[in-house]
């Protein structure tokens, strides 16, 4: 079993946004904050926070994929093709979770019948080896997680990010790369988590050659019911700020 630590979700940001369904926050003009809404639950997409750095093929606009590795095991990626083929994932804990960064952001494993289901985690494994890309974002079946979140309403963007030293830079990446289950001959976009630093100007975040850095931000999407005799449910899904149409956005007219 892969040795792993929680991804945890920040409500400081360096990493994110978001918006777009249902509860309207603010209207989309230049100095305000995109349009948001309200959703159980969201995909993940993939947001390169600065476009002249973007990788080729691009990965920009892409959703967060899965990458099947074993039983109940899912290596994260860029994926090419249509965003709203992501997985759905929703964050699930009780209120006071939510306050206290308790809870998990979690996708529905599993298929068929009830018994069959089970819930799988957003995390990130450590022991990556020395490539110097950092840690590898992963979904795998097991407990909720703990300390997971999407920003709370204070902040003018939701957006995932991971909690571990506020003093330290850090930020979601997508290094071009292999999986070993896949053999060398297949290069995926892997989503990585790294520590980093800035530049001299301040405004760009310094991460890995071959790298970009990115910012996974919720789109809104239908979370399913689950069905009988699934053996956990939906009934702490919180809701979350979304996007209708992260693509839709023009980011440039806002701050990241």
């Amino acid at each position: 079993m892969l040795p792993l630590l929680l991804l945890l979700v920040s409500t400081t940001a360096t990493t994110g946004f978001a918006s777009a369904a249902a509860t309207t926050t603010a209207s989309n003009d230049p100095g305000c904050v995109p349009r948001s809404s309200g959703s159980l639950g969201f995909r993940l997409v993939v947001n390169v926070t600065d476009p002249s750095r973007d990788l080729t093929p691009a990965v920009h606009g892409r959703a967060l994929g899965l990458a099947h590795i074993g039983p109940a095991q899912n290596r994260a990626v860029a994926s090419a093709g249509d965003v709203n083929n992501g997985p759905v994932f929703f964050q699930n804990g009780t209120s006071a979770d939510a306050v206290f960064e308790r809870t998990g952001v979690l996708a529905d494993g599993g298929g068929g019948d009830g018994p069959s289901r089970f819930p799988e985690a957003l995390q990130y494994v450590t022991d990556q080896g020395d490539d110097g890309k950092g840690a590898g974002i992963y979904v795998l079946a097991g407990g909720a997680g703990t300390g997971e979140r999407l920003t709370r309403l204070t902040q003018p963007y939701s957006y995932l990010t991971i909690l571990a030293d506020a003093a330290v830079v850090s930020s979601f990446v997508v290094c071009p790369g292999t999986i070993p289950y896949y053999g060398n001959a297949t290069t995926f976009a892997l989503v990585n988590w790294v520590q980093a630093t800035r530049d001299a100007t301040g405004t760009h975040v310094v991460v890995p050659d071959g790298c970009v850095a990115v910012n996974l931000v919720p789109q809104c999407a239908f979370l399913e019911a689950l069905p009988d005799g699934a053996p956990y449910t939906h009934d702490f899904a919180q809701e979350v700020r979304c996007y209708d149409d992260v693509l839709a956005v023009d980011w440039s007219k806002y701050p990241y």
